[in-house]
């Protein structure tokens, strides 16, 4: 992938907001436009105070940087809740946020649905808890009340190998990993991987069931 810059953040905001699909956006991509904006700030702060044409010129491309994020991150959030309240899953590659984010509104979504289904029927709300789609759950004894704590899990290819084993957030050892190798690992332990270029993340098809 080359460099990000200037010119391919408003290709990338251009390409978002002239389409009603949602695009694909990577980690490593999103992170890449994140740091070149950091890298302007850096400039801009150490831009001496004399230099005001030097100055403007940052102020300003920064600026116009802050304002695409923000407008590309806003309108694919808004095609996400669409999607979801469609009950269909986004055409375009999502970010583990996006991704994590859209499970969670179509889990609202669905929720809300039962809620209306069990009113109409005269049965009223349902006391039983219903059971989470799309996350593993894992049972803890560590209080006298069992805690449930939930887990989503995301397959990802190693571009880079991780030498050493290391515990997950479930609670299981993961790892080593050689380049090339796909694992089914907890989210929270392979974000800043995906935002680095060490992973990237494999979506199944819907459908598809992937062991545990």
């Amino acid at each position: 992938m080359s460099e990000i810059n200037y010119d391919a953040i408003r290709s990338a905001w251009e390409d978002e907001t002239s389409s009603e699909a949602l695009q694909n956006l990577a980690d490593l991509r999103l992170s890449k436009m994140v740091a070149y904006l950091s890298k302007l700030r850096l400039e801009l702060a150490s831009t001496n105070a004399d230099d005001i044409l030097q100055s403007d010129l940052l102020t300003q491309e920064a600026l116009n940087i802050e304002f695409m994020l923000k407008d590309l991150l806003d309108y694919r959030r808004n095609k996400i809740l669409k999607a979801a309240l469609s009950n269909r899953r986004p055409t375009g590659d999502m970010t583990l946020a996006e991704e994590e984010f859209y499970k969670d509104t179509q889990r609202a979504f669905d929720s809300h649905a039962e809620f209306v289904k069990e009113t109409l029927s005269g049965a009223g709300p349902s006391s039983k808890p219903r059971e989470k789609k799309g996350k593993i759950t894992k049972q803890t004894t560590d209080s006298a009340d069992e805690d449930v704590e939930d887990i989503d899990y995301v397959i990802v290819r190693f571009l880079r190998p991780i030498k050493e084993p290391f515990m997950g957030l479930d609670e299981r050892t993961h790892g080593p990993f050689e380049k090339e190798d796909i694992a089914k690992i907890p989210a929270a332990n392979v974000r800043i991987w995906l935002r680095d270029g060490t992973a990237t993340r494999i979506v199944p098809e819907d459908g598809v069931v992937l062991d545990e």
